[in-house]
Order: structure tokens, then sequence, then C-alpha cells
């Protein structure tokens, strides 16, 4: 173990922001360099686009070899078993950043990339997930087969979930700060030295990439990035745990709990609705944040504003469990009574969006109705995002449809004064028609 933290520990931590920053100013500044034409054009092009200029999607790899070139330098520091679990995250790194480059790796790839370092970090480490912190459920983490399936899922859900949470600018990378300074702490209570020091040349080369990111996003975090981070994060806690018979895995969990949370209940959700589990829609929390941000503030705020603002206001939710992590480092039963509380209020709050939201848009039958008036053609599919949006004289009834099987999607919206918008089979996704609706209230 490295000597705690001195004077010669700062510099460590200007090598990791500097190279994080210095990148992350190359890639925003030089995009030509790192996107193709076609996408180019069509990331410009998008109606979604709230940027005037290409943008990477590869601010997470400035975040990664931040943190590589710095562990290679001082690779003294750091003790065998956290090395090898950090060589481990080459190969979903390599398959998210094919996918940010090329866009052309399956969710199930991605994944299959997750589980596959997960897999080579338990061989290279021979770390398993020791244990909860609570007797009757460690019993069971105690026989090899459980150690192993939960120590895959913890790692590669971990990738997962940080990737699916990737939905505002500043949340990823702001959450990610905030678990790895949790971690820095746990383990300077702990005496692992070396995992503080990795913690803490996380935390500045993921700042490094945040000031570009939040508010503006002149960068976005990618793939890359995202699993590579959630592979580093959830191995930190898992060596932590290997090392301290005194620690209690749930208490790591709720460090990670809120891309594990909304991914959980994603993957919940998709199958109550018999859809997909791996096709993104726009229902994760902070897509239900900013929508009613929308709705409680109109036109008060510019439209590009309500992505950094919902990531402002989802951080001390997301802070939460994370202090509970840590106040319950030692104790199992705390960490799961935190457990319990935290789900709640994330399923309850959720619920009660969810109500909001639905008493806000149309009945089926109303949509129908205004489809078969606005198009003389019954929809054969409604997107879920289809509702009444805003309150008195500002509500606008809106339906995002298809006419035809395989087409585009169409725009039928109406609002209280009675003018109709109709825009037929113009938008590739559901998506992509809803981010041009917003941005036509916001040029109103």
């Amino acid at each position: 173990m490295i000597d705690p933290i001195d004077a010669g520990y700062v510099f460590p931590l200007l090598v990791s922001f500097g190279v994080s920053f210095g990148l992350c100013c190359l890639f925003a500044l030089a995009p030509s360099l790192f996107l193709n034409q076609e996408h180019m054009h069509n990331d410009l092009n998008a109606r979604q686009a709230e940027h005037k200029r290409p943008t990477p999607r590869i601010g997470g790899v400035a975040v990664v070899l931040g943190v590589a070139v710095t562990s290679a330098i001082y690779w003294q520091r750091i003790e065998s078993d956290l090395i090898w679990a950090l060589a481990a995250t080459a190969i979903v790194f390599a398959v998210g950043l094919r996918e940010d480059l090329h866009r052309d790796m399956s969710p199930k790839v991605r994944l299959l990339a997750a589980f596959a370092s997960a897999s080579l970090a338990m061989l290279l480490t021979g770390a398993l997930l020791p244990r909860l912190g609570v007797p009757f459920l460690d019993s069971a983490v105690a026989l090899t087969f459980v150690g192993v399936l939960l120590t895959l899922l913890w790692s590669a859900g971990a990738c997962h979930a940080l990737n699916l949470i990737d939905g505002l600018n500043g949340l990823a990378s702001g959450y990610s700060m905030m678990a790895s300074v949790a971690f820095f702490v746990i383990a300077g209570m702990t005496g692992d030295y070396d995992i503080q020091f990795v913690s803490g040349v996380l935390t500045l080369a993921l700042l490094g990439f945040f000031v570009l990111n939040w508010p503006h996003g002149y960068l976005f975090l990618g793939d890359a990035g995202a699993y590579a981070i959630g592979h580093i994060l959830s191995w930190l806690g898992i060596i932590l745990l290997v090392r301290n018979p005194e620690g209690a895995g749930l208490a790591v969990l709720l460090v990670l709990f809120w891309p594990v949370a909304d991914t959980a209940f994603a993957i919940w959700r998709r199958r109550l609705l018999d859809k997909e589990t791996d096709q993104p829609d726009r229902l994760h929390f902070h897509h239900l944040v900013v929508r009613a941000l929308r709705i409680f503030f109109g036109k008060k705020l510019k439209s590009e504003l309500y992505n950094p603002f919902g990531t402002l206001v989802l951080f001390p939710f997301v802070a939460a469990p994370i202090i509970a992590g840590v106040i319950s480092w030692q104790n199992g039963l705390l960490a799961l009574f935190f457990l319990f509380l935290f789900g709640t209020l994330f399923i309850g709050s959720y619920v009660v969006s969810m109500n909001f939201f639905r008493n806000r848009r149309f009945s089926q039958k109303e949509a129908a109705k205004l489809a078969i008036r606005q198009t003389e053609a019954r929809p054969i599919e409604v997107s879920s995002l289809s509702g009444v949006y805003g309150e008195g004289l500002q509500s606008t009834n809106l339906q995002i449809f298809k006419r035809s099987e395989g087409g585009n999607w169409s725009i039928a919206s109406k609002d209280q004064q009675g003018d109709e918008i109709t825009i037929f089979d113009k938008f590739t996704t559901d998506h992509e028609a809803w981010d041009y609706f917003n941005a036509s209230l916001a040029k109103d």
C-alpha cells in the first residue's frame, strides 16, 4: 500500500485532469477527425439537435485515457489486483468505441462485451463478490456459482446501467464523480490507498470531461466511456469488499443505486408493456424530469436549458443513496434499510410522475378521432409520447403516429385556440418527432 495523501498526490490528479481535459478540447474543436461525413451530416441535421456543430460521442475516451495514462505513470502506487481489474476494461471499451465511431454494434453485443470484461476481471484478479452484509444472504453468496453469477451481473450490469442514464448533459459524468468520491472516502477509512488513488484520478478525469459536457454539451460521453467507467466503478467496489471483511456489499450497491435502479425498472417496465428490453425509450426518470420542467416552466426557460437544468434537479436524488452507502459501509442491515427506502421512493415517485403525465394525455379514443380527422386515415401505431402538454391556454394536444407499416412517424397537434399542425411521414423515430415538437414550442 502507498502512504496516505501527501503533497506528491496532487500532481497525478493534475495529470489525469490535464490529459482528459486536453483531449476533450481536441475532440470538441476538431469533430471532423472523429466523425465521418455521414455522421456529421446526420448529427447537424437531426431535428432534435440543439448544438450548432457536429458533436463527437467519444468524450469518455478522454476520461479513460486520463485514468490509463496516470495509472501507467504511477503504477507502483497500485496493487496488482486493481491493475488487472482496470486492464480488463479494454474489451468493453473497444466495443463501445466501435459503436461511437461506426454505429454498428447492437445493444446485445455491447452487453456481451460487458460480461466478457467482467469474466476477464474475475480470471485475472481471482476476485468474486464476497458478501452483501446480511447473514442469511451471505450464506448463499458464499456458494461459488452464486458468487460468480452475482459478480458477472454486478459488473456487466453497472456498465449497462451507466450507459442507460447517459441521457442528459452531465448526468452520467456527474453521478460517476459522486460515486468515485464515495469510494475515495471509503478507501481512506479502510487504508486502501491505491483504491483511493484510482478513485481520485477517475474523479479528476471525469471533471475534465464534465466542464465541456455540462451545461452546453460540446462533447458527449459515448458508449466507450459509459461502459468503461461503469466497469471501473463496479470493480473498485468489489475489490474493496474482497480486501475488507467488515464491508457490506449492499452499501456498495447503494453507491451504484441510481443507474442500477433506473435500469432494473426500465427492464421491468418494458416487459410489462410487452416491449423488447434492449430497445430504448424516453421513459427513464431523467426524461420524466425534463418533461415535467417543460410543463411547469413552459416558455419561461429557453428550450436548450431544460437538459442541463434537469441534471441539476436530479443531482440531490442521485447523491442521497451514495451518501447512505458511505454511512452504512460496515452495517449491512442499515444498508438494506436504505435500499428498501430509496427503492420505495424511486418506484413511488415514478408512478406518481406517470400518473401526472397520463392526466395530460389524450385518451386512446380522442387520439384516434384526431388522427382520423387530420389524416383521413386511421393510424396503425400511436407513440406513447402522444399526450396533452402544458396548462391552461398553453396546453397542446399532440399525437405522434404512423400511417403505414414501415413508414415514418407523423405529427398531429392542436392547441386550445384551435390551431392545427400536421406533418406527415417526416420523422425516422417518434423521439425525433417529440424533439421537433418541443423545438417548435420554443420558437413560438
